[in-house]
């Protein structure tokens, strides 16, 4: 029975859906985790912490732990640039993810990129060279990968959007004749994608670097300008959004950073999406539906409404 696996080494999250798949999408394990990874001498010690899921793996021969929260890695030096998949930061989160495969052969694994990159064949070319193959992912393990398939990264949730639907004779009907914008706004990128039919329109497609990121910093500064916020704020932002908190702690207080978040995300969110309406423009494209997907959506949502307010 062949396996599958679906995986988004994002650069604040690992998200991975993996399964047989005789048996279907809804039947795959989830996971997501922390997408940190460091040589060993740089992770603080887990203690006691038994939330602590830090996954050991090997690169170039030194010790690393991989999906370790970023607030656990002595000076982390997060790895923010479009080379992101050629580091080794991405090279040990992959490790760790296909150590969670519960079959030592992958037959089909499915991964993105940012939109800007996904549309040059070389650099899609150089992550399926990458990732397929026999990994040696520990001292007694390895796991091969058969086939890898490269997809622009808003792409899956059009997929997601169109099997949900399927049983919306009206809705389906509009996916298959309208066309259809897949906005991600990331952490540290904001890509889109324009389809018709299931198929990608490369030129009303594209990335914006106006992303969490930035309206994490934001937020981290407005913080910081109350409560006199220590310089972990911004990795304490990141970690709360990641398992569903509502609160920080800032200088000995729980805060709500919600707000905060709102209120940064305000114009970084326009500009953002304002960019990705002129793009359109230029070609003469009109979205009939909007999807937005990503750990941003919520805080993008207000400024996708008043910019494309024609959309479904």
């Amino acid at each position: 029975m062949p396996y599958g696996m679906g995986i988004d080494v994002g650069y604040s999250g690992l998200k991975q859906t993996m399964g047989w798949l005789e048996k279907g999408f809804s039947e795959g394990k989830t996971l997501v985790r922390p997408v940190g990874a460091a040589p060993v001498v740089n992770c603080i010690e887990a203690g006691n912490d038994v939330q602590d899921e830090r996954m050991p793996v090997q690169i170039d021969g030194q010790d690393w732990f991989a999906c370790i929260d970023p607030s656990s890695i002595v000076k982390d030096q997060r790895e923010l640039n479009y080379d992101y998949a050629q580091t080794n930061q991405y090279k040990a989160v992959f490790k760790a993810a296909l150590m969670m495969a519960e079959s030592d052969v992958i037959d089909v694994l499915v991964t993105g990129l940012p939109v800007s990159q996904a549309k040059d064949p070389e650099q899609v070319q150089a992550l399926v060279e990458q990732m397929e193959g026999e990994h040696q992912v520990s001292k007694k393990r390895s796991i091969t990968v058969k086939k890898v398939v490269v997809r622009p990264q808003p792409s899956a949730a059009f997929v997601r959007m169109v099997y949900e639907h399927s049983g919306d004779k009206d809705m389906s009907k509009m996916i298959k004749m309208g066309q259809t914008v897949v906005c991600d706004p990331g952490f540290f990128s904001v890509d889109w994608v324009t389809l018709k039919n299931g198929g990608l329109i490369k030129e009303s497609s594209g990335t914006s670097i106006r992303a969490m990121y930035r309206v994490i910093d934001e937020a981290a500064q407005l913080l910081r300008s109350e409560y006199g916020a220590g310089a972990n704020v911004k990795k304490s932002i990141e970690t709360a959004l990641r398992e569903g908190e509502t609160e920080i702690l800032a200088n000995g207080q729980f805060v709500p950073f919600t707000p905060y978040l709102e209120k940064a995300a305000e114009q970084i969110s326009k500009v953002a999406l304002a960019d990705m309406k002129t793009d359109m423009a230029l070609q003469d494209n009109v979205a009939d539906i909007l999807v937005l997907t990503g750990g941003g959506a919520s805080l993008y949502e207000k400024a996708a409404r008043a910019i494309f307010p024609g959309c479904k």
